[in-house]
């Protein structure tokens, strides 16, 4: 089994000392950055990567199960993983951690995430979460952009199986009307809908 962490290089050297964290966390809060909660809490700043709604697409497409961490019972969750949960759990850097995962494949993703806003925080609005990528372990360890590219090309194939799906339904109108004149004429429904989801999107 390999593992993989994403600690971003650039941001490596935010693991502050409590000196530099008291300073850290002052001037946030003298910025508007952060609340007074925040700071007396001593939050560290993330050093994980920051996921955009693409990238969530896309790892959802490879992952598109998921589970808060304590429930996750898929697969054995690796050491460096645990240490690199613990290390953020410590430091509180999320407000929550999430397993993604496929269930026939898992190679899963150690997701943390914050609320976007106190207002959010307060509705517990689970679409506005900032989202960042902490790890993942399987079969082979990726780059992000490997990964972003293994997505794509699933969220692609799946497209084409949709569409495909759909053309053979028009095919077999047009080569044979009568089977389904014939039906309407009984009164029997005709169903015609090529949407693939009942969101009448494609993917």
């Amino acid at each position: 089994m390999e593992v993989k962490i994403y600690r971003e290089k650039e941001t490596q050297d935010l693991i502050l000392n409590e000196e530099d964290l008291a300073k850290y966390n002052e001037l946030a809060l003298e910025l508007g950055l952060c609340t007074m909660e925040a700071a007396e809490e001593k939050n560290v700043p993330s050093v994980y990567i920051c996921l955009n709604q693409a990238m969530q697409r896309q790892l959802k497409a490879l992952c598109p199960m998921s589970s808060d961490l304590d429930k996750y019972r898929r697969s054995t969750i690796p050491l460096e993983v645990l240490q690199a949960y613990k290390f953020c759990k410590d430091n509180n850097m999320y407000e929550g951690f999430q397993i993604w995962y496929d269930d026939v494949a898992p190679d899963p993703l150690l997701i943390g995430w914050n609320y976007d806003s106190e207002e959010s925080r307060e509705k517990k609005y689970t679409w506005r979460r900032n989202r960042y990528l902490i790890a993942r372990w399987g079969d082979c360890a990726m780059e992000l952009p490997e990964l972003m590219t293994l997505g794509f090309e699933k969220i692609k194939q799946e497209m084409l199986d949709k569409a495909k799906k759909a053309l053979s339904k028009l095919n077999d109108v047009i080569v044979n009307p009568d089977i389904y004149v014939r039906d309407i004429i009984s009164g029997n429904a005709i169903n015609l809908d090529l949407n693939t989801k009942a969101d009448s999107t494609i993917y």
